[in-house]
């Protein structure tokens, strides 16, 4: 009698055989291809790939979100303080009015010094017969200056004198003629006088 042993070792040497016609055969159905490493690792990378791609896209929408929130909070900022900003730029607009009227005081100051040393020096040395008559400025640096005297040396005599003055740099006559005063013969000159250019500068 065979034992249960001898009955499976039977079994597991036995040969199936199949003798059911093609077209009623069951077809197994063939899933080696899933364990095929040429199948699993392009998968396995294909889920990582997806899930960093995931990762990325929700990292990036967070980032974005984030930098609208601190944008929001910029602006807000600055709405708040734009009052502020248009109260510093009126501030700024003032002051630049007022050294520009600084600047025009130093200037007057300095012009009001070099006219006062100049009225000084052109009457100190005025000799006792003559007298001005005009004194313009026809450039920058330059005066014409109109007298008349009764002595005609003293017209060559003012013009060295005026020409040592701190003020004028040059004297020049331009014209001179006779003419009569109450009836007396007298002279009529005109001078011209350059002005020293960095006279009244020093402050």
């Amino acid at each position: 009698m065979a034992t249960k042993k001898n009955i499976r070792a039977n079994k597991a040497l036995a040969i199936t055989i199949n003798l059911l016609p093609g077209e009623h055969r069951k077809k197994q159905k063939d899933l080696t291809w899933l364990t095929d490493r040429r199948v699993v690792w392009p998968t396995i990378l294909l889920i990582v790939a997806i899930f960093a791609a995931l990762f990325i896209y929700a990292f990036t929408i967070e980032s974005i979100a984030t930098k609208d929130v601190e944008l929001k909070t910029v602006r807000a900022e600055v709405e708040r303080e734009r009052p502020l900003l248009k109260k510093i730029s009126e501030l700024e607009r003032h002051q630049s009015i007022i050294n520009t009227k600084i600047n025009a005081l130093k200037s007057i100051q300095v012009s009001k010094k070099r006219w006062v040393v100049l009225f000084e020096n052109i009457s100190s040395v005025l000799p006792p017969n003559m007298w001005l008559i005009s004194l313009s400025q026809v450039g920058e640096f330059n005066l014409e200056m109109r007298g008349t005297t009764f002595d005609f040396s003293e017209v060559a005599e003012y013009m060295v004198k005026l020409e040592k003055q701190v003020s004028v740099a040059k004297v020049s006559l331009v014209t001179i003629s006779t003419t009569k005063v109450d009836g007396d013969e007298a002279y009529s000159f005109t001078l011209k006088v350059e002005l020293k250019r960095d006279f009244g500068e020093e402050g």
